[in-house]
């Protein structure tokens, strides 16, 4: 008997393209799984970077701060100095 004419064998047949249709979307489910996880792993990374970068510029930020009061108080120290002796050749 021919598969056209074998009820069994066509629903057989019908369930093996429904199971490979089956297994193919589910490969294609796990891969997309796998990129979303990666995609995940990855975002994680750039985070921690960032917090990583966030606090190096936070540092930087309060070094320049004191860098700059610095250069402050030694403008000023300068200018004290420069009236003094200014005022002992006046004097």
């Amino acid at each position: 008997m021919s598969n056209l004419n074998d009820p069994m064998a066509a629903a057989i047949s019908r369930l093996d393209r429904a199971i490979s249709q089956v297994e193919a979307r589910l490969d294609r489910l796990i891969s997309s799984a796998r990129d979303t996880c990666d995609s995940d792993e990855d975002r994680a990374r750039l985070a921690e970077a960032l917090d990583k970068a966030r606090a190096s510029e936070a540092a930087m930020a309060s070094a320049a701060e004191d860098a700059s009061r610095a250069l402050g108080e030694a403008i000023e120290e300068l200018h004290r100095a420069a009236e003094a002796a200014v005022e002992s050749q006046d004097g």
